[in-house]
């Protein structure tokens, strides 16, 4: 039999505030991370507020925005599991990070490259280099950190996030590793603003609609969030009252544009894997961003696996409180599903409307009756992820 994966910490940078009791609180009032931006210019983004020397001190010059959000995250998740002494030191438990991101620091990449084109080789600054690769965030923070295990990076499109905590349960239950921190970053740049303007994904009106009849797109956003996991049975475990536990997963891509089918498919794979029926799930926390034609797929989805019965499972959309934060977003909606499991309620959906769909998004909050909830991830590019979870309950 499989261990046990238990949540036993997380970490949380959002743009509705930093660390967990601020993010809970936000979430189940209703607040809206969405705001006009003057670093980028916009009207609307889900951007972060954060005054990272506040959270790391002197020393972050060289750490660039990714690299700013994931550390300060991981000083969160571990704040209550390690003294602050035994990480400056080196001293900690191998403790490992698993990240999943789609952009990483593409604004990094970016200015060292232009700089290298217009002014010559010579002239790049080699202090911006480390920041050049997919997983310098990671590896930053395991630096910073003392985090001696594992250090993965994954990059899987919208699906990213889901994809690094089954990698980390996976790493677990086989015993590669005994503590992870695990989870999604992204940072929102020039670059990806512009590449999501191009995509002709952002909404005119500054306000995501999920699966609205009236939606005219999503709010580009970022954040950091991650968990710490490890086995029912470790040294952390017994030392920390669990919280939920991962129970299923399962992904799909399908990039010949027959999107609902690889939704469909992972949702499918993630509840087999769990071992549970649809009549089990007692919340979804969607994927849905206001887009038209994404929204879409994932309704084609869940009516598909839940039939009738959808139209009595409350579905939450955190999209349009927390704007898409791609790569985050999946960890984003997994620490909100496990919120929902502890308040055996959701948070109240944002930019509810007309829903063009038969499905249970409401402005308040819903009850959660049961003890499994299910959180999709689904990218424009065909790659699909669902994660189940689960309350802990003691065996």
């Amino acid at each position: 039999m499989a261990a046990r994966v238990a949540v036993i910490g997380a970490g949380v940078v959002s743009p509705i505030g930093a660390g967990l009791d601020e993010f809970e609180c936000a979430l189940f009032a209703g607040a809206s991370g969405i705001r006009p931006s003057t670093r980028l210019g916009v009207e609307a983004a889900a951007e972060v507020q954060l005054d990272f020397t506040q959270h790391l001190g002197k020393g972050i010059r060289v750490l660039d925005r990714s690299a700013r959000m994931l550390c300060a995250a991981v000083q969160m998740a571990l704040k209550d599991l390690v003294p602050a002494e035994s990480t400056a030191n080196g001293d900690a438990p191998e403790i490992g990070m698993v990240c999943g991101t789609v952009l990483g620091s593409v604004h990094s990449i970016t200015d060292f490259d232009w700089s290298g084109i217009t002014e010559g080789p010579n002239y790049v600054n080699p202090m911006a280099f480390p920041n050049t690769v997919i997983n310098s965030a990671a590896g930053q923070a395991g630096i910073r950190y003392g985090l001696r295990g594992l250090n993965s990076t994954v990059c899987a499109g919208g699906a990213s996030a889901l994809h690094a905590l089954h990698y980390a349960a996976e790493c677990l239950r086989f015993g590669r590793a005994e503590l992870l921190l695990a989870g999604g970053a992204e940072e929102l740049s020039e670059e990806s603003l512009a590449g999501l303007r191009a995509a002709g994904m952002c909404s005119p009106s500054g306000c995501p609609r999920p699966f609205g009849a009236h939606r005219d797109g999503m709010a580009p956003g970022e954040g950091c969030c991650l968990w710490v996991l490890t086995t029912e049975d470790s040294d952390a475990a017994q030392r920390s009252k669990p919280w939920f536990e991962i129970c299923g997963f399962g992904a799909r891509q399908d990039a010949r544009g027959n999107h609902a089918n690889a939704a469909s498919e992972a949702i499918g794979l993630a509840l087999e894997d769990s071992g549970i029926g649809p009549e089990r799930v007692a919340c979804v926390i969607s994927s849905a961003n206001g887009t038209g034609a994404g929204d879409a797929v994932e309704a084609r989805a869940l009516q598909r696996i839940f039939g009738p019965a959808l139209e009595g499972i409350p579905v939450y959309a955190p999209k349009a409180a927390l704007g898409e934060s791609l790569g985050a977003a999946g960890a984003l909606g997994a620490m909100a599903a496990g919120l929902a499991l502890k308040r055996r309620a959701t948070p109240p959906s944002l930019g509810v409307e007309e829903i063009e769909y038969p499905l249970c998004v409401l402005p308040q909050p819903q009850a959660v009756p049961g003890e499994y909830a299910l959180v999709n991830a689904f990218g424009c590019d065909g790659n699909a992820a669902a994660l189940v979870i689960r309350r802990w309950e003691q065996a």
